[in-house]
């Protein structure tokens, strides 16, 4: 595969074939082909995506859900992604954790479970019935049930004893503060602790005042990761250029995309390029990745390189992604190609072309 212009999430190449083996690059050597505006970057990387296709994850917990995820997502240019479970009662946790082991299909890196273990002041638009306080047996429980997956778990800090957080941060699960009304010194000793993610910032958390610094200012203090949507809705593109400004190099995108679907317990339907819950609560979003990437450059003044970074480098740091996340020998063939006005032209995935 030849590319005029690459890049690695590291650095730009020119000129280079790439050859792929089983699917991983087998290297990058200088080639000669034919010319072009475009340019190659790796592929994205989406760690809070709820559905695609009009089939919600969390209204049905089924490989037919992460499938129709990666048929809609993959043509913007997202290859790989975490299934993302609204705050749901345990029944559907377990069956969130069984599809996720039965299915066989591309894309699927992680469960992401947001919730159940919230405050419920802060819940946003997930159902409140829902809503769980943690218990030592419960969290053993979920941990024995997602032994061997790579889980991802949004919680409360202040919803938990000393000994229920430690017993969480010591396991494999990976743990990020959300849907928090933490005070400043609650988080920093969940982040001290060893949490070391914090989700979609900004929203559903304690905000950073002039004498309450909250989840919001325990992000901007401390070297935690945090995911935000940059769609201009959950939080203004003034908020995200500050965020990066910031946090450079621990901030990373995800589009907290969701699915017209009303056939469950969570009824989301877009109107006007956003959806809302029943009772008009700004529920998940409509973006897609390359969408939220186009945003942080012209509407929040982040460099292109460091745009493509919070897409891919940074996600796939954040969810211990080995292979993926930047276009290296010894890693998985997946490549995103972009025109010079930033549209998806063509996706690889694990060297192979999905875009007719």
């Amino acid at each position: 595969m030849f590319a005029s212009r690459i890049f690695t999430g590291h650095q730009w190449l020119e000129n280079k074939e790439i050859s792929v083996t089983n699917g991983r690059i087998s290297g990058i050597s200088d080639g000669n082909g034919v010319a072009s505006k475009n340019f190659l970057v790796p592929g994205f990387i989406d760690l809070q995506i709820y559905g695609g296709c009009g089939i919600l994850f969390s209204n049905h917990q089924t490989t037919e859900a992460i499938q129709s995820t990666f048929d809609e997502h993959h043509k913007t240019g997202t290859v790989a992604f975490q299934i993302t479970l609204n705050c749901s009662p345990a029944e559907s946790m377990w069956k969130a954790i069984e599809a996720y082991k039965n299915y066989t299909g591309p894309g699927l890196v992680g469960l992401h479970l947001e919730g159940p273990f919230f405050n419920p002041i802060r819940r946003g638009a997930h159902q409140e019935a829902f809503v769980q306080k943690p218990s030592l047996a419960f969290l053993k429980e979920l941990i024995d049930r997602t032994k061997g997956i790579p889980t991802y778990l949004t919680i409360a800090p202040e919803m938990f004893s000393a000994e229920e957080l430690s017993l969480l941060v010591g396991s494999p699960i990976m743990c990020s503060l959300g849907h928090s009304d933490a005070t400043f010194e609650q988080a920093m000793n969940a982040i001290d602790k060893g949490v070391s993610r914090i989700t979609h910032l900004f929203n559903a958390m304690s905000q950073w005042q002039s004498r309450a610094l909250g989840l919001v200012g325990a992000s901007f203090q401390s070297n935690a990761w945090s995911s935000i949507i940059a769609d201009g809705l959950h939080c203004d593109f003034k908020s995200l250029e500050l965020a990066y400004r910031l946090k450079k190099g621990r901030l990373f995108l995800i589009t907290d995309a969701v699915t017209n679907d009303t056939s469950g317990p969570y009824s989301f339907l877009a109107k006007d390029g956003r959806f809302t819950n029943e009772a008009g609560v700004l529920s998940g979003s409509s973006l897609t990745m390359i969408e939220a990437i186009q945003n942080c450059i012209q509407k929040a003044l982040i460099p292109l390189e460091e745009a493509i970074r919070m897409a891919t480098v940074y996600p796939a740091e954040v969810a211990n992604l080995s292979d993926l996340g930047s276009i290296e020998v010894g890693k998985r063939a997946c490549f995103v190609e972009l025109n010079p006005s930033l549209e998806v032209v063509q996706v690889w995935y694990d060297g192979k072309a999905l875009l007719n």
